[in-house]
């Protein structure tokens, strides 16, 4: 790497793995459960926005104990799902072996709760290159964090320099936190943000392949 960052923080969904069929699957199993009904559904959805964001926007007319009610039932539909179908993107873990071999500290921050998160690093085979995860409930079940938050709390319990950190993702939000905390962002064009907004987010560098993150 052309600068050396001691740290490198990754979102998820969208940035190491092709998650969406799998969430994609459980909210409609989840809406289905409840006989709710969302006929515009396949133009609102996208993965990267918190349960409780995306659950307003499938359905901002329910009241929140409502909404509750729908993400609980999608996180035992998703969390408890006995495997998933989700596959690294091309080169990512490569590039992860790589920056790891080379001395650079990667920590996960993502949306995700534990339960898949750990699912998931286990299935990619990337547990052990990492030095820490945090998700949403890492703290408590009950307080839901955002990724401006997480990603606060990771620098914090790792004790890394937000000006030797970089933050990796596919979405505006990613590189909103990582504005948020003073640490360099790095936006991915393979994920499910949006190119407008990803745009406007005005990360500081922009890849479109994995490998090219070896060279900022």
């Amino acid at each position: 790497m052309k600068k050396q960052f001691t740290a490198i923080f990754f979102d998820f969904d969208g940035t190491l793995g092709d998650t969406d069929p799998d969430i994609r699957q459980a909210w409609q199993n989840a809406i289905k459960k409840l006989g709710l009904n969302c006929p515009g559904f396949d133009s609102i959805f996208r993965v990267g926005p918190s349960l409780p964001d995306t659950a307003k926007m499938l359905f901002p007319e329910l009241d929140d104990e409502k909404r509750l009610l729908l993400q609980n039932t999608y996180k035992h539909f998703y969390d408890d799902a006995p495997e998933y179908s989700a596959l690294p993107y091309p080169g990512i873990l490569d590039v992860l072996t790589r920056l790891h071999n080379s001395g650079v500290k990667i920590y996960i921050v993502t949306n995700k709760r534990v339960k898949p998160t750990l699912k998931l690093m286990k299935k990619f085979q990337i547990t052990q290159i990492c030095s820490g995860m945090f998700t949403p409930d890492i703290v408590s079940a009950d307080i839901h964090l955002t990724k401006s938050e997480l990603l606060n709390l990771a620098l914090k319990i790792s004790a890394v320099d937000p000006q030797n950190a970089l933050m990796v993702g596919d979405t505006e939000l990613d590189i909103a936190a990582g504005k948020n905390n003073n640490v360099s962002t790095c936006a991915v064009t393979w994920g499910y943000g949006r190119t407008l907004m990803l745009e406007k987010a005005d990360a500081d560098f922009t890849v479109n392949t994995a490998v090219e993150l070896l060279d900022l």
